[in-house]
């Protein structure tokens, strides 16, 4: 139990707030607004506000599990032990592949670095902000919130810029049905689908169970309140993004051409970098602080080495997992893969990694009756069943409208290593009695119901 033991709880409320907002506020409203309104004109302000009730309906049934369960890397612990660990072993394998992601936050936010200082290189760039995040997540988790924190408000504030300038250049005329539906109810959810992404990313809050002061309360908070406070954020700026210039204009385009027509030259510099570059900057960050927590469990279930567990004791982080993910991260770097290649293998998967807590969550009122009885979620079963179903088929099919856009050798990489992870936990032989490490506390007195396979 050491690696998660060692684990500090210092993450307060606005601490683990900034943590999913840092997360949801990436690339996606930055890349994603202009070819949402190449799909449905005007109509991606609506897109964007259904967008994220969507996302707070997939993401519910791990605010379920988090308010009943809270712990440290939850969406494994809750995959591994409510469906199987063989389940579990096959989800971590799905997660660890993911994560090459992390070279596209960094990718992406040299790329609008190089559109202010045009000598500057790319890879070079993400390569120092790669280290840097991670050297910042090394000393601790709590120093690593307290950059995101800073970074975070320095971002909300160059997107509310962007919104006080450009609200009063809006022209409301483009909001008719004709503008807002050019392609049709189709146009507009297959938007909707597209602009999700953008929407997503609280549920992370979930893996950080173990280093929060009171995580039964604050996982539900911050998953709906996060969700809530970024999907409104989005449909402002995007009503700017189409309301400002003419639509074809706008269109499959980014949101510099409109900053540049409504921002004053100073304000335009701080929205490139407190905005644009800060968005990406604190989705790297947050991700650092939250990525290694499923593998420290797995570490503990016996199916990785005990040593790349080890948590410093002075700054209670797990530093071999995040050097491990700093290399996951930094290889495509290095290596020269395209932003565009990058984006596609992270993402083909990410979707269907999402799906299995959803799952899980039938099985909660099962096999931990007493802790269910006592969740603030305690809803009747049939209810459960309906949300989870619902959340499984819409993030399935979000992912096939990824992996469809995928060239043919990318689908058959993302098969086979899809086919390959199924195989590895098949064959896992390792026979074990699996509980989940639930937090508890003086107020609520929450058995460890153990299960056994």
């Amino acid at each position: 139990m050491q690696q998660t033991t060692n684990l500090k709880k210092v993450l307060g409320l606005t601490d683990v707030m900034g943590i999913a907002i840092g997360q949801i506020i990436g690339a996606g409203v930055m890349s994603l607004t202009g070819i949402g309104i190449q799909m449905t004109g005007s109509g991606i302000t609506p897109a964007f506000i259904l967008s994220s009730i969507i996302t707070l309906l997939t993401m519910f049934p791990i605010a379920i599990l988090g308010s009943t369960l809270p712990t440290t890397g939850g969406m494994y612990q809750y995959t591994s032990r409510l469906l199987s660990p063989k389940i579990g072993i096959f989800w971590l394998l799905l997660f660890i592949f993911i994560q090459i992601t992390l070279s596209l936050y960094a990718l992406s936010f040299a790329q609008y670095l190089e559109g202010l200082f045009p000598s500057i290189p790319i890879r070079t760039a993400a390569f120092v902000l790669l280290t840097l995040l991670f050297i910042v997540n090394l000393v601790g988790v709590k120093s690593a919130s307290i950059v995101g924190n800073l970074m975070v408000i320095t971002l909300i504030i160059a997107l509310s810029c962007f919104i006080i300038f450009g609200m009063p250049h809006v022209n409301f005329n483009v909001f008719t049905p004709a503008s807002m539906l050019p392609d049709g109810f189709t146009g507009f959810f297959t938007a909707v689908g597209l602009v999700s992404f953008a929407t997503g990313g609280a549920q992370v809050v979930a893996e950080l169970g173990g280093e929060m002061k009171n995580p039964k309360r604050d996982i539900p908070i911050v998953i709906i309140g996060a969700t809530i406070f970024v999907g409104l954020l989005y449909a402002f700026i995007a009503s700017i993004a189409v309301g400002v210039l003419p639509i074809p204009e706008v269109s499959g385009r980014p949101l510099t051409s409109v900053a540049k027509e409504v921002l004053p030259t100073p304000i335009f510099i701080f929205f490139m970098v407190g905005g644009a570059m800060f968005a990406l900057a604190t989705t790297l960050n947050s991700t650092f602080t939250w990525v290694t927590k499923s593998l420290l469990i797995a570490i503990q279930d016996g199916y990785l080495p005990k040593a790349l567990g080890n948590v410093n004791k002075r700054f209670g982080t797990p530093h071999w997992l995040l050097f491990i993910f700093y290399i996951i991260g930094a290889l495509p770097i290095i290596f020269g893969m395209s932003l565009n290649v990058v984006a596609q293998l992270g993402t083909g998967i990410s979707l269907i990694v999402f799906a299995f807590p959803a799952i899980a969550v039938t099985q909660l009122p099962k096999k931990y009756p007493k802790a269910y009885q006592q969740s603030p979620f305690n809803i009747p079963y049939p209810i459960l069943l309906i949300i989870a179903v619902i959340a499984v088929i819409v993030l399935i099919y979000q992912s096939y409208l990824l992996i469809s856009d995928l060239k043919l050798i990318y689908i058959i990489g993302t098969v086979t290593y899809i086919a390959l992870s199924a195989l590895i936990a098949h064959f896992s032989n390792r026979k074990l009695n699996l509980k989940i490490n639930s937090i508890t506390f003086n107020t609520a007195k929450q058995s460890k119901e153990t299960i056994k396979y």
